[in-house]
């Protein structure tokens, strides 16, 4: 039995697709290929001195061709925190010919049971643009990133992500608060399989 809580303890701590990104380093997946990764956001309040789950994710990526990648991803909410739903999202990355640390991601989709103050809606549609910058440090691609984000609120969310292809670690701040997005921020933790 003590086995079974360290192996969920390890798959909370080495989990996730990255926060607000959908892994979202430049590189795109090679056309023909599926990676899956599973994953946790982790919420770093700014108001009070917090870290806590945010949400735990699943995330497949598909390369289409060697310049398109598509991906899917599920992300169910914490019960530690209140605000954020089930989510389902799809999105398109697009890689530049010849400049493979270039890419721009858009996505859209689905805040399914959605809260607001005292109102709750069945689902709220969204979406994101994001042009991502990286560079290689021997096997490491560190990101930079700005993505914006149009829900109920239109907001910029700078990050920055560091990965090696299978560890993923990602820090997103959000630049205007609200209902969809975390008056804080957010910080991934990943691994792709």
């Amino acid at each position: 039995m003590k086995w079974i809580f360290t192996v969920i303890a390890i798959l909370l701590i080495f989990s996730g697709c990255v926060p607000m990104s959908l892994l979202m380093g430049p590189e795109i997946q090679p056309k023909g290929t599926v990676k899956h990764a599973v994953g946790m956001d982790l919420l770093i309040g700014f108001d009070e001195a917090i870290v806590v789950p945010w949400t735990f994710q699943y995330l497949a990526r598909a390369g289409l061709t060697d310049y398109l990648e598509a991906s899917f991803r599920a992300a169910l909410p914490s019960i530690l925190i209140s605000s954020p739903s089930i989510t389902l999202e799809g999105g398109v990355k697009f890689g530049v010919p010849g400049f493979s640390n270039l890419a721009l991601l858009t996505s859209g989709g689905f805040f399914f049971l959605s809260k607001s103050g005292n109102n709750e809606t069945l689902f709220e549609p969204y979406m994101r643009i994001a042009p991502i910058v990286g560079f290689k440090i021997m096997d490491w691609t560190i990101a930079a990133k700005l993505q914006l984000f149009v829900a109920s609120e239109v907001g910029f969310i700078p990050g920055i992500s560091v990965n090696n292809g299978r560890f993923y670690f990602d820090i997103d701040f959000p630049l205007v608060g609200g209902t969809t997005i975390p008056d804080g921020g957010l910080i991934g933790i990943g691994y792709a399989f």
